[in-house]
């Protein structure tokens, strides 16, 4: 018997070496193919890529990041890239493959349906704006027709108006914001897309010509109302209720003369109730300013797609929708009574 070989062929140190170099690459790529879970940091058996980018909505996005930055600490392996530019540009975005998901505040159009049909969409929320105002509005309540003079483009004496008398401030977003679209939409239709125009309007109240101001992100419009006695601004309701020096406003719709939500009801709790509204149930709140927030892709989501949205709908995430005022796809399916 041969030392390093049998039949009287014998391997020199250098060639046994190689042989076992050989042997040993050979049973790794065996073991890659065999159990490929074990090798690409995710159960589901598919290498997460790298690379992971999330646009469109601007509403979306402080959650999105919130998800992101929780998601990369536990998948090292992957890097998420959260980028606004509002809910029209998710769409586009994730259609030409340049966002691997979209993020829309707002449901698909139809013909947005029809242009685009492997687009899914994956609910993962849904928002409500309010109404607030500093001390000195003389009420608890506004009406969509006062709010629509407060913010149009046309100077008006508004001294003989009981509740818009006495407001001395009106704000609005200085950023480009799905809350302010929504609240634009309310009051002057869906053609309308912010309320920039209105900046250089000059309404007279009973203390003179109402401010127009220009703030940053529903927080920095919270700021501005409760630091300016008498303003009035929009934001979205996590970030007002239980806010000190501001109260929130019912509020009446178009055409009604019922205030919103009912007295005894939390705005929070109406506007949950809306979002899981179904037909036969009585209105709690103003349709037109609760929205979905959804996730999109271009087809069936895989690999960090997949386990991004999962973990976006799960259990966990859901504390990050109540940090920034919104409800989770679970709060709100709890609320339909189906689950999650």
């Amino acid at each position: 018997m041969h030392p390093y070989g049998k039949d009287g062929i014998s391997l020199s140190h250098n060639q046994y070496i190689g042989v076992v170099a050989l042997l040993l690459i050979t049973a790794i790529v065996a073991l890659v193919f065999l159990f490929p879970p074990l090798f690409s940091g995710t159960s589901a058996g598919t290498p997460l890529p790298a690379n992971l980018t999330i646009a469109g909505s601007t509403t979306i996005q402080p959650i999105s990041e919130f998800l992101a930055a929780d998601f990369m600490a536990h998948h090292p392996d992957v890097r998420v890239v959260v980028e606004g530019g509002g809910s029209g540009a998710g769409i586009a975005r994730t259609v030409d493959g340049t966002a691997e998901i979209g993020a829309a505040s707002r449901s698909l159009e139809a013909a947005e349906r029809e242009q685009y049909p492997n687009l899914v969409v994956h609910p993962i929320g849904g928002s409500g704006v309010v109404l607030i105002a500093g001390s000195g509005y003389p009420s608890d309540e506004i009406s969509c027709d006062e709010a629509a003079l407060l913010y149009n483009t046309v100077s008006e004496d508004l001294t003989a108006m009981p509740h818009l008398s006495e407001v001395r401030a009106v704000i609005q977003r200085s950023d480009s914001s799905g809350t302010e679209e929504i609240f634009a939409q309310w009051l002057y239709g869906t053609a309308a897309k912010n309320l920039d125009a209105s900046l250089p309007t000059a309404d007279t109240g009973k203390y003179g010509t109402i401010q127009q101001i220009e703030a940053e992100g529903s927080a920095g419009v919270l700021k501005a109302v409760a630091d300016n006695p008498g303003a009035i601004g929009f934001v979205d309701v996590g970030y007002a209720e239980g806010a000190a020096q501001v109260h929130l406003l019912r509020v009446i719709d178009r055409g009604s003369d019922l205030a919103l939500p009912s007295p005894g009801t939390s705005f929070r709790e109406a506007i949950l109730g809306e979002l899981a509204h179904r037909d036969d149930e009585e209105q709690t709140y103003i349709q037109a300013l609760t929205r979905p927030l959804n996730y999109l892709t271009n087809g069936t989501p895989t690999g960090a797609q997949a386990a991004f949205i999962q973990f976006a709908t799960s259990k966990e995430a859901e504390r990050y929708f109540k940090d920034v005022g919104y409800f989770s796809i679970r709060e709100i399916r709890d609320a339909m009574g189906i689950g999650a």
